[in-house]
């Protein structure tokens, strides 16, 4: 049964058009991977439906990468000496020739861009993928390497930890060391990281189930797994990531968290590291921070003249600016962006987070630590005698951190944060139910900005498709054309590559200034915002759809009204 192939979902309806299977075949097979949860190629080939070279060959068509068949093919022994036979196993593939300097190699997957990694690595030279059967791989790695013992991983050190943690004693560091020190186990880490960062993933969650451990990537704000273990790796690795961070090796009952500095593929990566119990483990999420992955407010997606009044606004000399929107709508992204802006050496500028999530140079920036005392409020108290001329906090939470920064906002200080509220309006409504006196509010308040996140389509595979009238509802006469990714080995097949923000800047004018001064309720403020010609997320979202930027669907995922 074919394994570790490129997903053929994206494709499912072509194989339909296209003869390979029937629209009920297709069916039954859907079924079977809700309530499976195998891999669609899978279950099509054992029930019979489809052969696995039809498939193969689909997939070389749809990918357009070439497809062989190594039942002919003679291997040249100088090619395998190469290459270890364990990353061969890792990766099912085989070298086939060298031509004019490139070397070809058979791949069950030749989408995994780590795997790719590895090779230009072991080679030095430009790799020629090609897409063969896992059975053959795997019969030829088993021939080739027939007289060659397991090697130990040769590339253990593809991550270097810079700051280790501390605080664990002589005799808990030596029990773990013989559980996570071996070179298996380290070299499963470091691939682990070095593959989750050449993806552009934000997280790794690595969490233990029944059968096996898996690991799965965050990338584009989606889940998707990309690696697995055995069960009985699992605390090997926990341990492994709990000495890079500090953590208490010993104690697997309660959540712990901690951070480490490292040097992957060559650049400066911060992690935050979050250890869980469930019922079958410790689940591990793995934060991937990186200053190169800071944004500037040019890179956030801004129209140009939203882009310019959001410049103004985070540019005054006081008053409060919000930045509003569900967790993981990228708040923190778009206040970073601004503190980048108008970072200056005339200006002292001070960060308050839970936790801090990038470094900023020029930036002070103190986390909170509520175990310690150490509070938003607490900290804003401090913080206001240290003279700043720019203050981010990095959520509004509570009535006193709200009736703080916005006392601060009014006595000279610009003051930037983010709300949980799903509007511009709803973020004014939310302060005063926090105990913020409107007429304080009213003076101290200059913009709101609400956001969502949408993933951009691939720009290697867009292309133009036919409006539905019925996917956009009443909107239909608000987009003109709509584009979508086909999918492609730079996407690996998703459709997606990247993400940008939609956004609804609201400034706050004297008419509004007013409404809040009188308590109005959220929807006359949103009246006399749209009389002001503000443009609403979803409006923003339709406009990036006829500009190629993102989907249909992905507009009306993000900004479905509750």
């Amino acid at each position: 049964m074919p394994t570790r192939l490129p997903s053929i979902s994206h494709f499912s309806q072509d194989l339909v058009k296209e003869g390979f299977v029937t629209k009920d075949q297709l069916a039954v097979a859907k079924v079977s991977q809700e309530n499976l949860g195998e891999d669609l190629g899978v279950i099509l080939i054992r029930k019979g439906f489809l052969t696995e070279e039809k498939l193969l060959k689909f997939l070389s068509q749809k990918i357009k990468i070439p497809f062989v068949s190594l039942s002919s093919q003679a291997m040249e022994p100088e090619l395998l000496r190469e290459i270890s036979a364990s990353l061969a196993k890792r990766h099912l593939l085989i070298p086939i020739r060298r031509t004019d300097g490139k070397i070809e190699v058979a791949m069950s997957n030749p989408l995994d861009a780590f795997a790719m990694d590895d090779l230009k690595m072991a080679f030095h030279a430009e790799i020629i993928p090609c897409l063969a059967s896992p059975q053959e791989i795997q019969r030829a790695i088993e021939k080739a390497y027939a007289a060659e013992p397991e090697e130990t991983e040769k590339r253990i050190a593809t991550v270097e930890t810079i700051t280790e943690g501390v605080g664990l004693s002589g005799m808990e560091f030596k029990k773990i060391q013989e559980i996570a020190s071996g070179p298996k186990v380290i070299a499963a880490v470091n691939d682990l990281i070095s593959k989750a960062w050449s993806e552009n993933a934000s997280d790794i969650h690595i969490e233990p189930t029944r059968e096996k451990s898996r690991a799965r990537f965050r990338i584009d704000g989606v889940l998707n797994e990309r690696a697995s273990f055995q069960k009985s790796m699992h605390l090997a690795v926990v341990s492994r990531l709990k000495i890079m961070a500090g953590l208490d090796i010993a104690e697997h009952r309660i959540p712990q968290d901690g951070r480490v500095r490292i040097r992957a593929v060559g650049r400066i990566l911060d992690m935050r590291i979050s250890t869980c119990p469930t019922q079958y483990g410790e689940k591990v999420v793995l934060r991937l921070l990186s200053k190169e992955s800071l944004k500037t407010v040019e890179d956030l997606g801004f129209a140009k003249e939203d882009r310019q009044l959001f410049t103004d606004m985070v540019t005054k000399s006081h008053g409060i600016f919000l930045a509003t929107g569900p967790t993981g709508s990228g708040k923190s992204t778009t206040l970073y962006a601004a503190l980048a802006r108008i970072n200056s050496p005339e200006l002292n500028i001070i960060s308050i987070e839970d936790p801090i999530e990038s470094e900023i140079e020029g930036v002070s920036q103190v986390a909170v630590h509520s175990k310690t005392g150490l509070t938003f409020a607490g900290i804003l108290r401090s913080v206001l005698r240290q003279d700043p001329d720019v203050i981010m906090i990095g959520e509004i939470r509570d009535a006193e951190t709200a009736n703080i920064a916005v006392r601060a906002a009014i006595t000279g200080h610009l003051v930037l944060s983010t709300l949980h509220t799903n509007t511009a309006a709803g973020a004014i409504s939310r302060l005063m139910d926090l105990g913020v006196e409107p007429f304080l509010l009213s003076s101290a308040l200059q913009g709101v900005l609400a956001q969502r996140l949408v993933r951009k389509i691939c720009k290697d595979c867009k292309e133009e498709i036919p409006l539905d009238p019925d996917k956009l509802g009443p909107y239909a006469k608000l987009v003109k054309k709509a584009f979508r990714g086909k999918g492609c080995k730079h996407c690996r097949l998703t459709g997606y590559s990247g993400r940008i923000g939609i956004f609804e800047l609201a400034p706050v004018t004297d008419a509004i200034r007013q409404l809040i001064y009188k308590k109005a309720p959220d929807i006359d403020i949103e009246k006399e915002l749209r009389k002001m010609g503000l443009v609403a997320i979803r409006q923003d979202g339709f406009r990036k759809i006829e500009e190629g930027i993102t989907t249909i669907e992905e507009v009306l995922r993000v900004t479905e009204e509750e």
